[in-house]
């Protein structure tokens, strides 16, 4: 076993692309190559509680604000951020309150959100990083690879960039929150991987409409390193 152990959800296969990784890390997914939901026994982790890891790196809850933001709602609605009070709106959306659209992803997140304060509690006393999901892919790039997700993009088109980009903040703001309550380090995407929109930037996209590839996963691992080493994360 080796020094960082990493779990979490399909967002830390940037990082497993990374051969250097692969020597740093161990990995534990909780989702299947097929995107489902992987249970897991809880005595897998108190086995590896008991190894040499001294750093945990949690990837948790990278889905959901894809799930409820990627598409157009059935009834357009918009909101504002108070902190990005810049980004657009749609001025043909229902407007409706920041804090009842937190309470709508915060609901969705419920089973990430334990799990990780389980995981947490299991791990008291290591190093406990959680990584922040990628930043959403461009509009236009989701139509070119929608994947899985083709028929739903063919029937409801995808939301545009800035109510995407406010649905990922908001995502993040959640688990940077509840990081903040559990003694979790947040460590935010890496500096200079997002395009004008807030969108993944050309250099990180795969062919796929959710995740980072294999370059952003190395400064991922850069960010990562360096917070265990104590340095500031690039």
């Amino acid at each position: 076993m080796k020094a960082i152990l990493v779990i979490g959800h399909s967002h830390m296969n940037a990082l497993r692309a990374v051969p250097q990784a692969q020597q740093a890390c161990d990995f534990m997914p909780f989702t299947e190559a097929g995107g489902a939901y992987q249970s897991r026994d809880p005595a897998e982790f108190k086995a590896m509680a008991a190894g040499p890891a001294d750093t945990l790196v949690f990837m948790m809850g990278g889905k959901t604000h894809i799930a409820l933001g990627m598409l157009n709602p059935p009834e357009p609605f918009d909101f504002y951020l108070p902190e990005h009070t810049d980004l657009p709106m749609n001025p043909a959306a229902r407007l409706l309150p920041v804090d009842l659209v937190r309470i709508l992803l915060t609901r969705h997140l419920k089973q990430d959100l334990a799990c990780l304060g389980q995981l947490s509690a299991v791990f008291k006393g290591r190093r406990q990083l959680h990584i922040e999901s990628p930043p959403p892919l461009p509009s236009e790039y989701i139509e070119r690879h929608p994947s899985g997700f083709a028929e739903r993009v063919r029937e409801r088109g995808v939301a545009p960039a800035a109510f995407r980009h406010k649905f990922w903040l908001l995502h993040s703001a959640i688990l940077r929150d509840h990081c903040a309550t559990l003694g979790i380090t947040f460590v935010a995407r890496p500096a200079g991987t997002q395009d004008a929109d807030g969108c993944l930037a050309a250099p990180y996209q795969r062919e796929d409409p959710t995740h980072a590839n294999q370059a952003y996963g190395a400064l991922l691992l850069d960010q990562i390193l360096s917070l265990r080493q104590g340095a500031p994360a690039p």
